[in-house]
C-alpha cells in the first residue's frame, strides 16, 4: 500500500554536517521542502536557517509540528533521545552513523520506530555513492559467477587536525576512529560477504583499531580504523578477494550532497511504499552492536586477547 511521500523535513542540529550537507542537499531537492533546523542555540539555528533555507527553531516539539521527517545531524550520544521523540510523533527519519554509542540506545530508536511505522534510513556516505554502489553491484554479480568472495582487508584513515570542521567534535575525540569510521567499514564489508559473526580487535598508536571479523560461511575481513593519521596517510583503501579475482573499492567521486541527496530519495521512496530499506534503523543498530562488540573485546585483560609472541617480542633489534 502506497502512502503520502514526506513533504517537510527539517534538520536536527545546526553544526558544519547539519549545515553543509545535509541541508544543502534538502534545500536542493525537488521534492523536498526545506522547513529549517532546530538547535538547542535558537540563534544558532536561526544563523544556519538564515543560509541555507527555512526558519530555525528552538523548541522541539514546535519544530516536530512543522515538519514530516526529520533529517539528524547529532552526535550519536544526543541522536538516540531526539530519534525516540520523532519516531513517536509519528516522523520518519533519516538517521546519521553510528545510531548511538551503546547497544540499548540504539535498540531504543530502533523499537520506536517499529511502534510507530516511521520509514528509517541511516546515512552511510560510500553506500549512497553512485560508483561505490555501482562496484558492490559488480561484486555480487562476480560472486555469483564464480563463487563467493573469500577475504578483504581495509584501512579507513582520516586525519582530523586542528583546522578540520571535525576538530571540535569531542564523540570522535573520545570514540576515535573505531566509531567514526567503523560504520562505513563494516557496511562496506558487510555488503561484499555475509554477515559478521565474530569480532576481534587490537589497538594501534593513537586511537587506531585493528578489527578482524569472521563471516557466516567461513569467510574473513579486517578493517584498521583512524581519525587521527598523519596527513600524509589519510584515505581508503580496500582489497576484496575470490574465485573472481582481486578487486579494489574505488574512492569517492560525488559531492556528499548529491550522496545525501539519494539517501533522502530512498527514504522517501520507503516512506511511501512502506517497505523496509535495508539501510534502515535495524540495519543501524545491527553497526552498533558489531562496534560494541569490538569495545567489548578491547576491554578485556591482554593476555585474554592475544598471545604474545616470545620469539620475536625478546628478538634484537
Amino acid at each position: 500500500m502506497t502512502r503520502p511521500a514526506p513533504k517537510r523535513f527539517g534538520v536536527v542540529g545546526t553544526g558544519f554536517w547539519a549545515e553543509t550537507c545535509h541541508g544543502v542537499a534538502l534545500a536542493q531537492h525537488p521534492d523536498v521542502d526545506l522547513v529549517g533546523f532546530w538547535g538547542r542555540d535558537a540563534a544558532k539555528a536561526d544563523d544556519v536557517a538564515g543560509r541555507v533555507g527555512g526558519r530555525g527553531f528552538g523548541d522541539f516539539d514546535e519544530f516536530l509540528d512543522a515538519v514530516d521527517a526529520v533529517a539528524i545531524a547529532l552526535s550519536p550520544d544526543v541522536q538516540p533521545t531526539l530519534a525516540v521523540k520523532a519516531a513517536a510523533a509519528g516522523k520518519h527519519l533519516l538517521l546519521d552513523k553510528p545510531l548511538a554509542l551503546n547497544l540499548a540506545s540504539a535498540n531504543s530508536v530502533a523499537q520506536a520506530a517499529q511502534d510507530a511505522n516511521v520509514a528509517s534510513v541511516v546515512f552511510l556516505t560510500y553506500r549512497f555513492d553512485a560508483q561505490t554502489a555501482a562496484w558492490l553491484t559488480n561484486m555480487r554479480e562476480l560472486a555469483e559467477l564464480h563463487g563467493p568472495w573469500e577475504g578483504a582487508i581495509s584501512r579507513w584513515t582520516g586525519s582530523i587536525g586542528p583546522d578540520s570542521p571535525y576538530a571540535p567534535s569531542l564523540w570522535r575525540r573520545e570514540r576515535g576512529g573505531l566509531w567514526d569510521w567503523g560504520p562505513h567499514a563494516i557496511s562496506v564489508l558487510d555488503d561484499l560477504m555475509p554477515g559478521i559473526e565474530r569480532v576481534t580487535a587490537t589497538r594501534g598508536v593513537r586511537d587506531t583499531v585493528n578489527l578482524a571479523f569472521e563471516h557466516r560461511g567461513g569467510a574473513s575481513s579486517s578493517a584498521s580504523l583512524t581519525v587521527t593519521a598523519p596527513a600524509t596517510a589519510a584515505g581508503t583503501l580496500l582489497v576484496v578477494w575470490g574465485p573472481g579475482g582481486q578487486h579494489y573499492l574505488p574512492p569517492l567521486t560525488g559531492s556528499y550532497v548529491a550522496t545525501y541527496r539519494r539517501a533522502a530519495d530512498q527514504l522517501l521512496d520507503s516512506a511511501t511504499t512502506g517497505s523496509d530499506h535495508p539501510l534502515d534503523v535495524s540495519y543501524a543498530r545491527d553497526l552498533v552492536a558489531v562496534l560494541a562488540t569490538g569495545d567489548q573485546y578491547l576491554a578485556r585483560p591482554p593476555a585474554d586477547r592475544i598471545a604474545e609472541v616470545a620469539t620475536f617480542t625478546d628478538h634484537p633489534s
